[in-house]
């Protein structure tokens, strides 16, 4: 189907009508932070943590939010500031491109930018407006919802500390669409204990969301999540290159998800995060997070840099094609 047919489209990972979610976390938004993640976690999995010893890959991303505090969290989560880390580590190129970063929804140049287009927040996950063109009678409206993502504190929901120090701006990058004229499927890669442990691949977000996992040599594990599955994808022809890239971005971790889309035989990173659905989701069977917890270790690989040796044949050359950000 194509995507822009469906424009434009708000995706929110907060139904409106999940009050009860809503309602307790504003009764627990008292509690620290340990405490309510290990009620939460109580209540969706009717077990307590242990993030001491964490038995499942969950309770280990709980667990690494609460004790790691380093400021290098926060740039990954930042959609704007991640960008400066990948380059730094992989080089130009690499990821998705900008046409702009503005600190207030006002400043957003709806009429000039270039459509179809996506529009996000620097300081949230899961929010994002496709737009396929600008309407003047639309404006106001979505200056509004710009303007409340603005005003929204990220980090209450899960605890997840670093989206509160995250400078809080609206992002346009151009839509990216499959050769179908689609939405691209997105293809994150887990890094585990330094190494690529598992891909998620999700398609028809915008339309009715499905998800596969594979292992690391791109065979279908037999595990799904809340998602219903999909027909299996060929193994991509970039996959030693994708997971040479992911580990190479998440040398100097001891978690990492690293997201792609991979278009037209180029490889472009979308987002960076430490803490998918802030260690909240199921797996069915539950033994898989059980088993991805095991290969956890609280000793990363050597930390990549911009002096560290690079992934060969990596770059995309985007140059001056790229657009800068604006302030």
């Amino acid at each position: 189907m194509n995507l822009q047919s469906l424009l434009p489209v708000e995706a929110d990972p907060v139904p409106q009508r999940q009050w009860l979610l809503s309602g307790l976390r504003l009764l627990g938004r008292p509690l620290p932070d340990a405490a309510y993640l290990q009620l939460a976690h109580w209540l969706y999995y009717h077990r307590w943590p242990d993030y001491g010893a964490p038995r499942t890959l969950q309770e280990h991303i709980q667990g690494y939010v609460l004790r790691n505090h380093d400021d290098v969290l926060v740039t990954l989560a930042d959609k704007l500031a991640m960008r400066g880390y990948v380059d730094s580590v992989l080089g130009p190129g690499h990821t998705v491109p900008l046409l702009g970063a503005w600190e207030h929804a006002a400043d957003v140049p709806l009429a000039q930018l270039p459509y179809p287009l996506v529009l996000k927040p620097s300081h949230m996950s899961g929010r994002v407006l496709l737009l396929a063109s600008h309407q003047a009678a639309l404006e106001a409206g979505r200056r509004a919802r710009l303007a409340s993502w603005l005003r929204r504190d990220h980090s209450r929901i899960n605890r997840e500390w670093f989206y509160a120090r995250i400078p809080r701006r609206i992002l346009a990058e151009p839509l990216l669409r499959a050769p179908d004229g689609g939405a691209p499927p997105d293809v994150k890669a887990y890094v585990i204990g330094g190494h690529v442990r598992y891909f998620q691949v999700d398609r028809g977000r915008f339309e009715r969301a499905t998800r596969n996992l594979y292992d690391a040599q791109w065979r279908l594990l037999p595990v799904r999540t809340s998602l219903p599955r999909h027909a299996s994808e060929p193994r991509p022809r970039q996959l030693p290159q994708l997971i040479e890239l992911a580990e190479h971005v998440a040398a100097r971790f001891e978690f990492l998800r690293v997201d792609f889309y991979l278009l037209d035989g180029r490889i472009l990173i979308g987002e960076l995060t430490s803490s998918p659905g802030g260690g909240f989701g199921r797996f069915y069977p539950a033994s898989f997070g059980e088993q991805m917890a095991a290969h956890w270790s609280r000793v990363p690989r050597r930390g990549a840099s911009a002096d560290s040796p690079r992934p060969s044949g990596t770059s995309l050359h985007l140059g001056a094609d790229r657009p800068r950000a604006t302030r």
